[in-house]
């Protein structure tokens, strides 16, 4: 083996150690930092974000300057505001780059095992919650009338750790707490979380990957256990209606076509993008609903008529949202009102978010149902409570909003 060779051996021996020692990731970050920075100096926050979540990951040490870039990014989210165009593109390539770089931390947002996206949550103290809960139930009883108050299940689920290592979500926690001092007070509770369990729902499919909302489809199946647990309970007696068979429902899949809250903070490539579901009974129904708050609905008709506003049925990902498209989101009272239904009593359906696509089936099985959105009450509770009188009250919310001041509303002075 002559010396020259010997040589050019060493040579790439020397060369296929540098090569291993490449670190890839830092190959790709420096690419997508010159292309940012290619693509202009309006992407500034943008890009200090990324090389911050880079170089270092943890999402509780902050600088003053990272703090400002934060506000700076938050700016760029907000899509009302005039300056940055096409901040889906943005958002989209800082997306990519952090799913390529293998990131489950992302502004503010975290990934979990199962691909879904959510949030950081704290653990509070529900005592306030419990005591204001509670009154409503006991004013029921008073009146020899009849309360549930339904746990929803969360994003995160409670028997299952998929939660990556450094962050914490204390939401389940909190609805323990919540339901251990209700149970304390002989407040009539469902927890679905256990149905979920006990009907072997797989919790992954039961709620968005982009959004902290469940999908139509849980929506629905709630709705069924919440009648269920007022048969089981003598609340009620069974309804002769096809309305709690849930095949009797046609099930129309919109696929790639919503982009949820937490999406739309990290992009269409960190988690992908949802199908939506637009759910219809198959068998015929009449009824009416009417928004006293604001005045601007005032419908009869069928439940696709009343119910599905098609405005929203829209795929624009970083516009628009579809999950209102079942009945009237973000309104503080609505009243169905149904002549023909099985149960002639008075329901008060109060919640947040979640409740609104399991409530919306309430007026199939009750002649009068009022659906309250204790975050947009107006006015005072007992006021309107005393009026319309209700012969059962039903209280949904998700675990995330046990704390909310405007989800557990002060009742009851």
């Amino acid at each position: 083996m002559t010396r020259d060779f010997l040589k050019v051996k060493m040579k790439f021996k020397g060369l296929l150690h540098k090569v291993k020692k490449i670190d890839y990731k830092g190959v790709i970050a420096a690419v997508f930092l010159v292309c940012v920075f290619y693509i202009g100096a309006a992407t500034f926050p943008l890009t200090v974000v990324n090389v911050g979540n880079i170089f270092n990951p943890s999402p509780h040490i902050r600088s003053v300057v990272g703090q400002w870039i934060d506000l700076s990014y938050r700016e760029m989210l907000n899509f009302d505001t005039i300056g940055l165009q096409n901040k889906g593109f943005y958002i989209n390539l800082q997306g990519l780059t952090a799913s390529l770089l293998g990131q489950r931390h992302l502004n503010d947002m975290i990934k979990l095992y199962n691909g879904h996206i959510t949030e950081e949550a704290e653990r509070k103290d529900t005592t306030v919650a419990a005591a204001q809960i509670s009154k409503v139930c006991d004013r029921q009883k008073e009146k020899g009338k009849d309360f549930l108050f339904v746990m929803a299940p969360f994003q995160v689920p409670k028997f299952e750790d998929i939660m990556p290592p450094g962050f914490r979500n204390y939401s389940n926690e909190n609805a323990d707490d919540l339901l251990a001092l209700l149970g304390e007070a002989g407040v009539p509770t469902l927890d679905l979380r256990d149905k979920m369990i006990a009907d072997g729902k797989n919790h992954s499919d039961a709620f968005f990957v982009t959004d902290h909302h469940w999908r139509p489809e849980t929506g629905l199946w709630a709705f069924t256990k919440i009648i269920d647990d007022l048969v089981q309970t003598g609340k009620i007696e069974p309804a002769l209606s096809p309305a709690t068979d849930i095949n009797e429902y046609n099930v129309e899949v919109l696929e790639d076509f919503f982009l949820g809250s937490f999406g739309r903070r990290t992009g269409i490539f960190f988690a992908g993008v949802d199908d939506f579901s637009v759910i219809t009974p198959k068998f015929e129904t009449d009824f009416s609903v009417t928004t006293p708050y604001s005045g601007e609905i005032d419908k009869r008709g069928s439940f696709e008529e009343v119910i599905i506003n098609e405005s929203r049925l829209v795929r624009e990902f970083f516009v628009a949202n579809p999950y209102p498209a079942y009945g009237y989101a973000n309104k503080g009272l609505v009243q169905y009102r149904n002549e023909n239904a099985p149960i002639d009593l008075k329901v008060l359906a109060t919640g947040d978010s979640f409740s609104h696509v399991s409530y919306i089936y309430l007026p199939l099985i009750f002649s009068t149902c009022d659906q309250l959105d204790l975050r947009y009450l107006e006015g005072s509770f007992e006021k309107y409570y005393e009026e319309f009188d209700p012969d059962i009250v039903i209280m949904l919310i998700n675990p995330s909003q046990v704390m909310l001041e405007n989800a557990t509303h002060a009742f009851f002075k």
